[in-house]
Order: structure tokens, then sequence, then C-alpha cells
């Protein structure tokens, strides 16, 4: 796994933000808003990651998209961090699942088939909407391909065996996502925190574009 400091200008606050699979800095790097942000990103390998840290911020916050709400709840079940606020987005904390994350069957099809032209597929189906696809042009991450079908491979793999639960105060689900269905976020975050329902697709962030929004 890696890490990435988007912001750090020595503010009150920290958001460490838990970014979705095959990305980098750039899917978020038009976000507005004040505050430290250190992003955690390519879920290759988790074990062993060591905790940031959070001395001299009064407040800690957590994001996480898609597959970062499965990293987010496995690092943080590990680490002994004080955490004032969770929020996952498009996601849940079993990401391949049949009722409560993306159908097996469909995660193994698109592993198998990311080549680049199934790359861009996948990036295409994220968006809503041909305004989104010109813009996430600007967004699109900078990771060689390889990285990214070993992460999908190793995601699948861990997040069958490492399965932990932690509280989270809010999930964000976008009607329109075709990469992690809806519903099946519903039936997950259903009685475990509040649940704000959004128009959108899976990437989140021309919705949500700004940290204090978030």
């Amino acid at each position: 796994m890696r890490r990435e400091w988007i912001a750090k200008e020595g503010g009150r606050c920290l958001t460490l933000f838990f970014n979705g699979w095959g990305m980098d800095e750039r899917a978020v790097q038009h976000l507005a808003g004040t505050g430290d942000v250190l992003m955690f990103y390519d879920y290759r390998d988790i074990a062993g990651e060591e905790a940031p840290r959070t001395e001299g911020y009064e407040e800690v916050r957590v994001v996480a998209w898609s597959m970062g709400v499965w990293a987010a709840s496995v690092l943080l079940s590990r680490w002994a961090l004080h955490v004032d606020y969770r929020v996952a987005i498009n996601g849940t904390e079993r990401p391949v699942d049949e009722c409560y994350g993306i159908q097996p069957k469909v995660y193994l099809l698109t592993e198998r088939g990311m080549d680049e032209r199934g790359r861009n597929k996948f990036f295409a189906r994220m968006l809503a909407g041909k305004e989104e696809m010109v813009k996430f042009e600007a967004n699109k991450p900078r990771r060689e391909l390889n990285e990214q079908v070993e992460e999908l491979r190793a995601i699948r793999e861990q997040s069958g065996l490492i399965r932990p639960e932690i509280r989270w105060n809010k999930a964000y689900v976008f009607a329109g996502d075709v990469i992690f269905p809806a519903e099946n976020q519903r039936n997950w975050w259903n009685g475990r925190c509040e649940v704000v329902n959004l128009e959108g697709g899976h990437y989140p962030f021309y919705v949500l574009d700004n940290w204090e929004i978030i």
C-alpha cells in the first residue's frame, strides 16, 4: 500500500482518505476544502501498514471510497487511532459479495478482462454521462495496468479472508452506481449508520467536490 499527502498545511483537521481501486492522487486533485489530507491507495498488500501520526490535530476524519471502505475497515481495526468521524462512499466492508458488494462472478470477469480496453470501459462505467467522461480525463490515474490487475486480484483474495467491521457515521450511496450496486450497498448499511442517497454514478467527486461537504 502507498500513502501520499494531498494537502499538508498544518491545519487543525486531518482527513485520512482511502482511495478506490486503481486510483492515485488525480482522483481527488480538484476537491476544495481546508485542512490536511493524507491519501492511502494501492491495496496489493496492506499487511503491516503502520498507522499515520495524528498528534497535534484537533480532529481526525476518515473518508473512504469504493474498495477504500474495506481497506479502511481493515486498517482502522488494527490502528489505535482516535477518529472523530467516518464516512463511506459507494462501498462496503464486503466488497466482493453476492448481497453486500460486487457479485463474485462479475468481479472475476472484470479482473480477467482488465486489459487497456477493459480498463477504459471500466472507467467509462464509473461515470454518469458524457460530461463526466470529459471531465475525468483530468482525473484519470497514471498507474501501470499490471499493478492495477494485481491490485484487483489482491483485493478479491484478501477481502475474502479479512472481514472486519468498524463503526461508521455516514454512508453515501449513489443511485446510478453500476460498479458497486446501490441495492447491495443499502443492504449492508441499513441499520449500521446514516445513509444519504444521491444521484450519480460510482465516481462521486463531481457531486461531492469539497472535503467539507463530504
